[in-house]
């Protein structure tokens, strides 16, 4: 973009929606490993993109023990302290709900692209 050139509708309308998305945390992580961080009895982020092949690793960041359920059943974690971490790396290309086994109303999803 040249700077005297002002932005287009469209350009200034996705800019502002990403910087929108940044600043309330709404925009899915995207990166080639990713982590999950189970803190508050929440997963952050609580969507991640990843492409086949890539892991992501589950950080337990609580005092309370959580887990990891695949909602499909492809994968789970055994239960983890305070401090312990779950790798899972996705070979197929979809979406992967999940949530804590102890605690359902915990939920996440990876899509992998």
């Amino acid at each position: 973009m040249h700077p005297s050139r002002p932005l287009s509708r469209g350009s200034l309308a996705l800019c502002l929606a990403m910087a929108f998305g940044i600043l309330v945390g709404l925009t899915p992580a995207l990166a080639a490993d990713s982590a999950v961080t189970i803190t508050n009895f929440a997963f952050a982020p609580a969507e991640t993109i990843v492409a086949v092949g890539d892991k992501v690793v589950f950080k337990n960041g609580d005092d309370t023990i959580h887990s990891v359920f695949a909602d499909d059943g492809s994968f789970h974690s055994p239960a983890l302290d305070t401090g312990d971490e779950f790798t899972v790396t996705f070979a197929k290309v979809g979406t992967f709900a999940y949530h804590c086994g102890l605690h359902p109303f915990m939920q996440g999803k990876i899509m992998v692209k």
